[in-house]
């Protein structure tokens, strides 16, 4: 029979426990970072460091990492939305402009009329829905492009000006018809004073160098002025032939019975 060999027991190695494994974080773990530069070198972003932190330290990293950040968002936002509702709600246009040419008055006359033309029509000054008399037209500088550029896109109703430069805004086209624009009291109450200037000739023509200015038919475009109540009582009125001072009204004028008020007004 044979004996039974008994295999002796190996003794278990000793559990040898990595560095690495150490280092393994768990949920709720002690061993979890818990400072700003410890979670930083985590790579966590802002956000989550700010949440992972306990309470205390939350306001302090914060205000150190997080708020000019987050004030200059709000900044950007804030401009962000004000350009666009500038840009969809534009201020309100002027009730009436009024476009003195050439200092047909000064400026200070100009303020003047602005201020008395608006108290007695009942309307504020300035462009936000009120009376603008503008005296800062220069034909001889920019003064022709910025009038140009204006009645284009329908911003001015009321041209005053002496009668050379009336002539030639009249022969530009710039006017309207006083026949026309003016009740008939207005028409009848200014008879006396309404003249004719060659307008402009706008029929077609293959000839790239004709220039229809002060070409076309003779209309009551311009009524002088002078000699109305008002306008007198502002400019002091002068003898002098060469200083007759027209009124017109624009072709492109969105505001034609705020224009016959202020004509009314003139009058007086």
């Amino acid at each position: 029979m044979t004996s039974r060999t008994t295999m002796p027991r190996i003794p278990a190695l000793p559990t040898v426990r990595r560095r690495d494994d150490e280092r393994i974080e768990t949920q709720g773990s002690s061993a979890s970072p818990k400072t700003a530069a410890a979670l930083a070198d985590a790579r966590r972003s802002r956000i989550a460091i700010l949440r992972a932190l306990p309470a205390g330290q939350r306001w302090r990293y914060f205000r150190d990492q997080l708020l000019a950040r987050a004030l200059a968002g709000i900044a950007i936002i804030a401009t962000v939305v004000f350009l666009a509702v500038h840009m969809l709600t534009p201020a309100p246009a002027p009730a009436l402009y009024v476009a003195v040419i050439d200092g047909a008055i000064d400026t200070t006359k100009a303020s003047s009329l602005q201020s008395e033309a608006a108290q007695a029509m009942g309307l504020p000054e300035g462009r936000e829905s009120g009376i603008v008399v503008d005296a800062y037209f220069d034909l001889g500088k920019d003064g022709l492009s910025k009038l140009q550029t204006m009645l284009g896109n329908g911003e001015i109703d009321v041209i005053i000006a002496d009668h050379d430069d009336f002539a030639t805004l009249a022969g530009y086209g710039y006017m309207t018809d006083l026949d026309h624009a003016l009740t008939g009291e207005q028409r009848a109450a200014l008879d006396a004073d309404i003249v004719t200037f060659p307008g402009f000739d706008d029929r077609d023509t293959d000839d790239p160098d004709y220039n229809g200015s002060g070409r076309g038919a003779s209309e009551p475009f311009g009524a002088k002025i002078d000699g109305l109540a008002q306008w007198a009582s502002i400019t002091e009125p002068t003898t002098n032939p060469n200083t007759d001072t027209y009124v017109g009204l624009a072709q492109e004028s969105g505001n034609l019975a705020t224009a016959q008020r202020f004509i009314d007004y003139l009058r007086g």
